[in-house]
This record gives structure tokens, sequence and C-alpha cells, in this order.
């Protein structure tokens, strides 16, 4: 499972591992993970052991297992990540190893902000290098779009007005029929523009482009599959990818929609089921 818990989680761990034990994940990758002692807690809370992977600026990555780990590196990459990507190989029953790579990549949404998500891509790519070819994971908020996936506007920029204000996640805002993000929405209704000519869509094309399915989509071609922001999904921005030749082990891929799943934090986790080889 893949959550960005949002600022540490502040004030609302007991929510999220409300929902983190409800969902009984085998395996956990958080984004924002910014206070160990909650990631140390939450894994206490679950039944889980932990890593975490120190970012450069802002916003760790942890990792949570119910198999053992069994090794871990970080990469930060200094001067091209702003955050960090966290390697960790985790040890499945029937003695099969697998790889898992925990990312969170730059949130700017702009023509330059997609551009530093590919370059971010790149060396994470090249992190993995050879290992592209074994059975591994790269999963996380990559704040990027996917070519062909829709957006809800209003959603979208209330959210964020809700954010200027200070309010709290999912705090009720006054209803208003005429915002900037009605009006964008209208006008990709309308088919005076489409969302990809506001939001570029590179990220997820570079990374299908080098060998990876991108799981969600794979199993559901026309679902939003939103996970941002949480308490009225608009946009989606976590993604679990894995090489081509894993699709045959992929069960499922789904936003996780319970009710804390709404308030504990800004985005839904996402979980997906594999049935893994016993000998990968």
């Amino acid at each position: 499972m893949s959550y960005n818990i949002f600022l540490g989680g502040a004030g609302r761990m007991e929510p999220i591992t409300s929902v983190v034990r409800d969902v009984r994940p085998d395996m956990l990758g958080i984004q924002e993970a910014d206070d160990e002692r909650a990631v140390a807690r939450l894994a206490e809370a679950v039944g889980m052991e932990y890593v975490l992977g120190v970012a450069n600026k802002i916003h760790h990555v942890a990792f949570l297992s119910r198999f053992p780990i069994v090794g871990s590196r970080n990469h930060p990459h200094p001067g091209v990540l702003r955050k960090t990507m966290l390697e960790v190989q985790v040890r499945l029953p029937g003695e099969t190893d697998l790889m898992l790579f925990v990312i969170h990549l730059n949130a700017t949404a702009t023509i330059g902000g997609e551009r530093r998500r590919m370059r971010e891509m790149d060396a994470i790519l090249q992190s993995i290098g050879p290992r592209a070819t074994i059975p591994h994971l790269m999963f996380g908020d990559c704040n990027s779009l996917a070519p062909g996936d829709s957006i809800v506007f209003k959603s979208l920029t209330a959210h964020y007005a809700n954010r200027m204000a200070g309010a709290e996640i999912g705090a009720p805002r006054r209803e208003r029929q005429m915002t900037i993000g009605a009006l964008l929405d209208r006008g990709a209704r309308s088919g005076l523009f489409s969302g990809e000519t506001l939001l570029p869509r590179h990220l997820v094309r570079q990374v299908l482009d080098a060998g990876y399915i991108d799981c969600f989509r794979y199993l559901h071609p026309e679902e939003p599959g939103f996970t941002f922001p949480a308490p009225d999904p608009a946009i989606r921005l976590d993604y679990v990818f894995a090489p081509s030749a894993m699709r045959t082990w992929l069960l499922s891929c789904d936003v996780v929609d319970l009710p804390a799943a709404a308030t504990a934090s800004d985005h839904r986790p996402l979980l997906t089921h594999f049935a893994v080889p016993e000998k990968a």
C-alpha cells in the first residue's frame, strides 16, 4: 500500500493508524514520513517493522513490512531530488526476495515542475539500473497526471482555497457555483480545452516507456482512480508501477475508500495485491 500521510501525520496519527489497521497491508510505503517517532509508533501498533529514508530537504519516506526487511538503502541524489528514494529488500514466504522502491516526486504543477520530475525519475531509474529486469515495485506520490486521466478542477481548487484559509482536512467549505475550478470544468466539458493542455503529463509516459505498467490504469482503463484531495478526490497522483513482466501477478489495485481515509490525510491510500510465485 502507498500512503502520503501529509506533514508527518501531525495530529492525525490515530485515524491514520486506524486506516492501516483496517486495511492490513503486508507492506506499506509512506510519503511525508516527517516524524520518525510517529512512524515507529505506527509500526508497533500494527505489528510491522520499518525503515526510514531521510530526504534532502523536505518530506522523508518510510517503508513498513510484515515480512522481514533484509536490506535497505537510501538514494537521496542531492541536487536532483528534493526528497529521496528508499530502496528496500524484503524476504517473502518461500524464501523469495522482493525489491521495493518508495518515491515522492516534486509537487509543482507546471511544465517546469514536470521537467524536474522527469529529471528525478531519470535518477531513480538509473539507481534501479540492471535490477529493472528482476521483480520489483516502484511506488508513491508522483505528483503527476497520466495521459488521458481526468481532473475535477472545482474540487481541486476548493481544496487549495481551504489550505490557504488554514482549514483542517475535511472541513466543509461554503458551496460556490462560480469558482475558477467550476469555470475550468465547464470549459473542459464544452471542448474549449482539455485538461492535458493545462497540466503537463510526461512523467508517467516516461515510466511506461521504461517498461513499467501503471497498475491501477492497467486494471481500470476507465475509472478515475482519484487519490487527492482525500475529502473530495479530484485527481490521481499516487501510483504503483511494476515491470511489465509482473502484470500476470497483479490481482487488484484500488483506492482505499474507508470513511477514516477521507480525513486522516490529504491523500487516500492506494492498495495493490499481487500473487507472487514462491520462486520469482
